[in-house]
């Protein structure tokens, strides 16, 4: 299976249209956006994603967490208050925007793949039996994951702008 994973878009808009295109060119199943999506205008582009599922959690420039709760499920997608942990294909996921909220769930290994944002530095890392991705701020010059559940690799994709 193939995740899309970003954060930090901070209505940048020219690159999360970009961001789509990645996404539905790899044919990714899932988007995961590790918060900080910032206004309802950008699930508006995200709605062009095909075939995929956005899960999404909050960060702390989301300040408006209705309009945005209300736009994900309206393209039915599914967003989280702090943290988001599941199984795709899988694989345990344990997803939050800050870097010290998923600091827990690394240190116990129970987690296949950790995904976080904040820092804006793209970090992608083996920690133990654990993949750690934080995709970088998705804002000028940035970044989006691809990453192949299969094996666990990954693609990094640059943003023009």
């Amino acid at each position: 299976m193939q995740l899309g994973i970003v954060s930090d878009t901070h209505d940048h808009h020219r690159n999360v249209r970009q961001a789509v295109e990645i996404f539905n060119e790899h044919g990714v199943q899932y988007v995961l956006h590790a918060g900080d999506i910032t206004s309802a205008a950008t699930i508006g582009l995200l709605a062009g994603l095909r075939d995929s599922k956005l899960i999404a959690v909050f960060g702390n420039c989301d300040a408006d967490r209705a309009s945005l709760k209300t736009a994900i499920e309206a393209i039915g997608g599914e967003v989280h208050s702090d943290s988001y942990q599941g199984q795709l294909d899988g694989k345990t996921i344990c997803m939050a925007h800050k870097p010290d909220t998923v600091g827990a769930a690394l240190d116990r290994g129970t987690c296949d793949l950790v995904i976080h944002g904040h820092t804006h530095c793209q970090d992608i890392r083996q920690a133990g039996r654990t993949l750690v991705i934080n995709p970088g701020a998705a804002n000028y010059r940035g970044h989006v994951v691809i990453l192949d559940t299969a094996d666990m690799t990954t693609v990094v994709e640059s943003l023009d702008s």
